[in-house]
């Protein structure tokens, strides 16, 4: 198992002036401010023959002088679009694609009447929101007026880092791709001899039997989930739509409601960069010695439950809000409250995986409570910085914008494993720094999962251990099929409603995702298993 370093001293970049093009690391001063370190013919007598000759020179200088007015007008409307589009971006309005993509060339009337819907509901949800005061110090690019935060430590920080890292799509591009090179074992593939399609080149609709999938037997046999280092091949079914070429495709696979990954998107590259600066997350969740909620296990093995009341006569059956604790069962981890700095100072100390282990956690509100009290300690910011993940129309990763439910982040360190489960509703998932492996398996699937049952604290999960299969207990584990991706910074992953996931750390990484509505496709399976 490989050692890995504290993203914040990745090799990032930005110009600061020096010609070395090394980063200046933030620095607090604990003030709250942020420093660095037509043309009439008349009739012609009979003699006009010499003038005839001359016209042909004449309509050439005509000819010439207007392919030149051409040439100036057209290079006026090139720069007026570039401006016009940078101001677009600057203010946060939707990107020149997804402003595209509201033609009716790209949609059926029912989408077509979908679409004005989510807007119309959209607008009457933002409605219901009173917009948040401005801050006088600095107003975050893209940012939206009724959610967010308005704090001027935030406003301080974000004015600095702006500066030494503008809006540049190029740069952030370079920069991301540095990142995800620095990362052990970043170069891999998948097994190609067995899937009909290129998963780098997928077709425009999604081929039958999408995504390809595999024994899950095989897939951990070949990568131990107790191995964070990423093999040469992996067994990769999911499609990979780069956000600039790709966007209608990823679009048409999403209102399919199938899974895919999307790589290359600009804005995302953006927060990649922000995040991996020398020293801005820890000003960012290091100010205010705030508290956030983490987790403890044990081991590396990570299960989530829900307290119950162990009291109620035995038989009897409970809700997901209210299970029943079977007899000689304990909770598998321990909540807590936990300051980054300390959970920075356990996430990078050197453990084996059957020592204890941490995971820690931010929560955004956002519409759920604009001015955070959803939860204790939040972190509004999150739909500054994340400004992909809001809850604007038509963008691509929110199937349902007026039904999110906040935006959550999740730090894993090396070796955590998740318990495979599904989520009630569609999940988008970026990585912002690190590797992560998640093993997907179709809703199909559930009977042969092993999961616990509807009433249980920890229900919707599964209860056998993917590191170790137990078939003697679990033998319809045998049956199911799975496929994986690893994510690195800049990925996004989508899920839809009821899809199940597994999830192993390859490293410390940083992940937030978003849900936004739940679809109906895959709800027979689910309450075939009970659910």
């Amino acid at each position: 198992m490989h050692q890995r370093r504290p993203l914040t001293s990745t090799t990032t970049t930005a110009a600061n002036g020096n010609g070395t093009g090394a980063p200046a690391p933030l620095v607090d001063d604990g003030a709250g401010h942020t420093t660095t370190n037509n043309a009439t013919t008349t009739k012609q007598p009979k003699r006009t023959r010499r003038r005839r000759r001359a016209r042909p020179q004449d309509n050439g200088g005509d000819v010439q002088c207007l392919m030149i007015l051409v040439a100036v007008v057209s290079l006026f409307l090139l720069v007026a679009l570039f401006i016009v589009v940078k101001l677009w971006r600057e203010s946060g309005m939707l990107h020149p694609k997804e402003l595209w993509l509201q033609g009716s060339r790209f949609k059926e009337p029912a989408q077509q009447s979908q679409q004005s819907q989510q807007q119309s509901q959209q607008q009457q949800q933002e409605a219901e929101f009173p917009e948040l005061p401005p801050n006088p110090i600095y107003t975050v690019p893209h940012s939206m007026a009724h959610i967010g935060d308005r704090s001027d430590a935030y406003a301080n920080l974000r004015k600095t880092v702006d500066a030494q890292l503008p809006y540049d799509p190029e740069r952030s591009l370079q920069a991301q791709e540095r990142i995800r090179n620095s990362e052990p074992n970043h170069n891999f593939s998948t097994f190609a001899h067995d899937i009909p399609y290129d998963i780098y080149n997928c077709p425009e609709t999604p081929p039958p039997g999408y995504p390809y999938e595999w024994k899950t037997l095989d897939v951990l046999q070949h990568w131990s989930p107790e191995n964070v280092t990423v093999p040469s091949t992996i067994h990769q079914g999911l499609c990979v739509f780069d956000y600039r070429k790709d966007y209608i495709k990823a679009l048409v696979y999403r209102n399919a409601e199938l899974p895919f990954v999307v790589t290359g998107d600009p804005d995302v590259a953006a927060a990649v960069e922000r995040w991996n600066y020398p020293g801005y997350l820890d000003i960012l969740l290091g100010q205010d010695h705030v508290e956030h909620r983490a987790e403890w296990s044990q081991s590396n093995h990570f299960m989530y439950w829900v307290p119950g009341n162990a009291q109620r006569p035995s038989g009897r059956t409970a809700g997901n809000n209210n299970p029943v604790e079977p007899e000689g069962w304990h909770p598998p981890t321990k909540m807590m409250r936990l300051t980054y700095p300390e959970f920075m100072a356990r996430a990078t100390a050197p453990v084996t995986n059957d020592q204890a282990h941490w995971y820690f956690r931010l929560i955004g509100c956002g519409e759920t409570g604009p001015t955070g009290n959803c939860d204790a300690g939040t972190s509004e910011w999150l739909f500054d910085e994340l400004t992909f993940f809001q809850p604007r129309p038509n963008l691509l990763y929110l199937g349902e914008p007026s039904f999110q439910r906040g935006i959550h982040c999740r730090f894993g360190m090396t070796g955590v494993t998740i318990a495979n489960h599904f989520d009630s509703s569609r999940n988008a998932i970026v990585l912002l720094g690190g590797q992560r492996r998640y093993i997907l398996s179709h809703p199909k699937h559930c009977a042969n999962l092993a999961l616990y049952p509807k009433g249980h604290p920890s229900a919707r999960h599964s209860a056998i251990d993917w590191s170790r299969p137990d078939l003697e207990n679990y033998p319809d584990f045998a049956n199911a099929k799975s496929n994986e991706v690893a994510l690195q910074a800049g990925d996004v992953l989508y899920l839809p409603t009821n899809w199940f996931h597994y999830i192993v750390s390859l490293g410390l990484n940083y992940q937030c995702n978003t849900r936004s509505g739940t679809s109906q496709e895959y709800m027979p399976p689910i309450r075939d298993c009970g659910f």
